[in-house]
């Protein structure tokens, strides 16, 4: 028996243990709450750097917003500029301007979840007096161009919104090295993939770039969301059994719940970020390396918020997405073959639910609102093209990715870390094949890692833009490469050795991160674009507040933003009657006839029409086949021998188009309502404020 002094003693050792353990999370923490806000000041600074933020005029600013983000923003303006919280999120959700002639719950279309809770947070600081005062100046601006008052400070909506996007932010770069230093074990894998984070910033992020995409929102939840599935697969290894009756109850998956929500109502594009989640488990529950009831237990997970999600938005998206089906399916599938005998299962398992979720996909729950997604990917392996995926592919972030990011990561140290991780990973692996056989060899979490990992490298290579899923998992991959339990494996075991070899990798990452680090910050430039600005107030004076706008989307999101005139077309490309609108928009690019492209404006209500004299005379894309002829060539054979329809509208008055207003960027066209009646629009010519 023993005794009450081996009691104690066991009493004390326990005692010290979990000191140790609260100690050691206690220290993860503060380096987490210190890592924060260094990545706050540091895209805040390149913000400002970038384009003299604060000695821009408002209208400036909004300027600086660009396509879909002059959108997005414009909701978060309603709301602030609305008397109360309530009156805001009213008119956002019987939004007029923004499809017109059509009335839309913007709120469930878009995705401004963000906006709506940044709102919400500055009405109420504005409430409680919380709201500093605004410093503000006078600008001289020179060249014949008027002053301009500038102010900055949370008093200012625009810098409280930033700040919101400051502070997501810093969340990423916490919830990073949180991940990192759970995967690896260790607070220098943490250390590491933050360190790799910041030397490769330009391929890992763009916030400070583009505040207000919903990626800058999304992302941080995203990556808490895959933290917490890994956290799931290590406490099953741990615990090797499934909670079902508690699993609200069991933080990992409530937290899941949670984020998964979230990011569904913050980025539509978080759906196809968890269909390769799915895909990656699947792979794992086929290999045997997870369980089936885990599966299970995780699809239910996923179940919850898009069941929420799709009856509070009545999503189309997301209920006929990729996603959902494969949700279906592989539960349904996964449930099914518990009954059927173990040499059959698995085959059986695999194709019904490759079969059942293309039927899901392609025949039950058709959509066509993703749909441009697929062409896409088919036009990157085919000569498939339409008029949509040419957009796309067209721009340089639908490209393959570049030379340059391939380069950035290997002379960061970025690659050859990840490299040397998944040596470390495999031998590991094999060492423990030897001992504990298949798949007890395999660890679940890293397994997933490596899969999740595994995609997101796929889609960069495809889309160049996808880069900011690829770069920051690799930073994470990489911190494996710190992990005592992977060392020992290949017999470095001194402390000393492991920490001298972690200097030496740290040099090497840091000799071109560095540099890197100061060519950032090195970069002063000023926004300035005086044709748009000249654009706008024409606009502001001299059109009724209810005249309807056309034109190339990424200008109608600001003249929706900055004047508030409706809109017919605007760069939410991910809904198909949005593509149809801008495509009878672009018939002002078109090789058709005048009264054809008038008869189409017509139709769809249009009052003044806004075109790009670049675009006109084809040289808004050098890339070939990009021309915007070119596409309309490849829809329109019909017309492909007749010139095109808009350098004639642009040299001169059209009837029924009558030029109003040009400058040297912008001309605007009137559509004339009657043959009948003589009017004398006046050309203003180019002038200066």
């Amino acid at each position: 028996m023993a005794t009450s002094k081996d009691r104690k003693r066991k009493n004390n050792e326990k005692t010290t243990k979990h000191l140790s353990i609260f100690y050691g999370k206690t220290w993860i923490i503060i380096l987490a709450i210190f890592l924060a806000p260094l990545h706050h000041i540091h895209v805040s600074t390149l913000f400002e750097n970038d384009r003299h933020f604060s000695h821009l005029s408002e209208v400036e600013r909004e300027m600086s917003f660009r396509t879909e983000m002059g959108m997005y923003y414009s909701y978060y303006k309603t709301i602030v500029e609305s008397e109360t919280f309530s009156e805001g999120l009213h008119k956002i959700r019987h939004d007029n301007l923004t499809e017109y002639p059509n009335t839309i719950n913007a709120i469930k279309k878009f995705n401004l979840f963000p906006e709506v809770a940044i709102g919400l947070l500055y009405h109420n600081f504005k409430w409680l007096g919380l709201i500093p005062a605004r410093l503000c100046w006078q600008i001289e601006r020179g060249e014949g161009l008027s002053p301009v008052t500038s102010c900055e400070g949370l008093g200012e909506p625009i810098y409280f919104y930033l700040e919101v996007v400051w502070y997501c932010a810093s969340a990423t770069v916490a919830v990073l090295f949180l991940y990192a230093v759970n995967l690896s074990d260790s607070i220098y894998g943490g250390l590491i993939a933050v360190a790799l984070f910041f030397y490769n910033h330009n391929d890992c992020t763009r916030v400070q770039w583009t505040p207000p995409l919903r990626e800058n929102f999304a992302y941080p939840i995203l990556l808490c969301q895959m933290f917490n599935v890994t956290a799931i697969l290590r406490q099953y290894t741990k615990n090797r059994k499934i909670i079902w009756n508690d699993i609200y109850q069991d933080t990992p998956s409530r937290d899941m719940v949670m984020c998964t929500l979230l990011s569904l109502l913050c980025w539509q594009f978080s759906q196809f970020v968890f269909a390769t989640q799915l895909f990656a488990l699947l792979i794992l529950k086929w290999l045997k390396i997870i369980p089936n009831e885990l599966y299970l237990k995780l699809c239910l997970i996923h179940a919850v918020p898009v069941t929420i999600f799709i009856f509070w938005t009545q999503s189309n998206l997301l209920l006929c997405s990729l996603y959902t089906c494969m949700l279906i399916a592989s539960t349904i599938c996964s449930i099914l073959s518990t009954k059927l005998p173990r040499t059959i299962a698995l085959p059986l398992d695999v194709v019904s639910t490759i079969f059942g979720m293309q039927f899901l996909k392609f025949f039950l729950l058709n959509s066509d609102d993703d749909a441009h997604v697929f062409d896409i990917l088919l036009s990157k392996f085919t000569n498939y093209k339409t008029f949509h995926t040419m957009l796309y592919t067209c721009s340089s972030e639908f490209d393959f990715l570049g030379y340059d990011t391939y380069e950035a990561i290997v002379k960061t140290f970025l690659l050859p870390t990840v490299i040397m991780s998944g040596v470390l990973v495999l031998y590991y692996w094999y060492r423990c094949f030897n001992t504990d056989g298949f798949p007890n060899c395999i660890e679940m979490d890293v397994a997933y890692n490596v899969l999740q990992t595994g995609a997101f490298v796929i889609m960069a290579i495809l889309i160049m833009r996808l880069k900011l899923f690829m770069t920051p998992h690799l930073c994470i991959m990489a911190s494996l490469v710190t992990s005592k339990r992977y060392l020992e494996k290949v017999e470095i075991r001194n402390p000393n050795i492991r920490a001298s070899l972690l200097v030496l990798l740290f040099a090497c990452m840091s000799y071109t991160g560095v540099q890197r680090l100061y060519e950032e910050h090195g970069f002063v430039g000023e926004y300035s674009n005086i044709e748009q600005e000249q654009l706008l107030d024409w606009i502001q004076k001299n059109t009724p507040s209810n005249a309807v706008f056309a034109g190339k989307m990424s200008l109608m999101a600001n003249i929706m933003l900055s004047t508030r005139r409706p809109i017919v077309n605007n760069p939410y490309y991910e809904d198909k009657e949005m593509r149809d609108r801008t495509l009878k928009v672009y018939e002002i690019f078109s090789r058709k006839d005048v009264s054809t492209v008038y008869e189409t404006l017509m139709e769809m209500k249009v009052d003044y029409v806004v075109m790009e004299e670049t675009y006109c005379y084809d040289a808004g894309n050098p890339k070939l086949g990009c021309k915007i002829t070119d596409l309309w060539d490849m829809v329109d054979k019909r017309n492909q021998r007749r010139p095109s329809v808009c350098p004639i509208l642009c040299r001169g008055n059209s009837y029924p188009f009558r030029r109003v207003f040009v400058n040297g960027r912008y001309i605007v066209l009137r559509l004339e309502r009657s043959m009948s009646v003589e009017l004398k629009p006046k050309i203003t010519e180019h002038y200066q404020f």
